[in-house]
């Protein structure tokens, strides 16, 4: 059985890295600009001043928003718990790692979804290859890239036969 990390987002585990290293632009999903690098202006600590009105107040971007656990894996796994808050020197590789991370968990997570229906021997295999060694990586690669499309390419086309 594969041991895959945790998919979800938990906040309280993480050093707030969405809130900080992604860009925002002011728009029908967010109320106002920040440049990737730049902590919210709603960030208190760790945690979202405003998260119980996020949509009211037009950042309805945050509310649907979701790490696949890729914020609370670098931030415990990468730098053992410590912060950028603490340190501020570790955010850059804070913000670069969970760049990084980010698309992984994203496949793990449909890879994990695609299990949910029956598929040919050989796709299973490949599900769970792939499965395996997004769980163990850290970064994206240019053949996993190529493996992952090639796999959806297969199951578009089981699906549609």
């Amino acid at each position: 059985m594969i041991h895959l990390p945790e998919l979800t987002s938990d906040c309280a585990n993480c050093a707030a890295l969405c809130c900080v290293g992604l860009t925002l632009d002011k728009g029908a999903l967010f109320s106002f600009d920040k440049a990737a690098g730049t902590p919210c202006p709603n960030l208190r600590g760790h945690l979202c001043s405003c998260h119980e009105t996020l949509e009211e107040i037009g950042n309805r971007g945050c509310v649907l928003y979701d790490c696949a656990g890729a914020g609370q894996r670098v931030t415990q796994m990468r730098f053992n718990g410590e912060s950028w808050r603490d340190d501020p020197t570790l955010l850059p590789a804070m913000i670069r790692d969970f760049e990084q991370l980010k698309p992984l968990h994203e496949r793990m997570k449909q890879l994990r979804e695609a299990g949910q229906v029956p598929l040919p021997a050989d796709l299973e295999t490949e599900r769970q290859r792939l499965l395996s060694k997004c769980a163990r990586l850290w970064a994206d690669t240019p053949a996993l890239a190529a493996d992952y499309d090639r796999f959806l390419s297969a199951l578009a086309q089981h699906h549609t036969a």
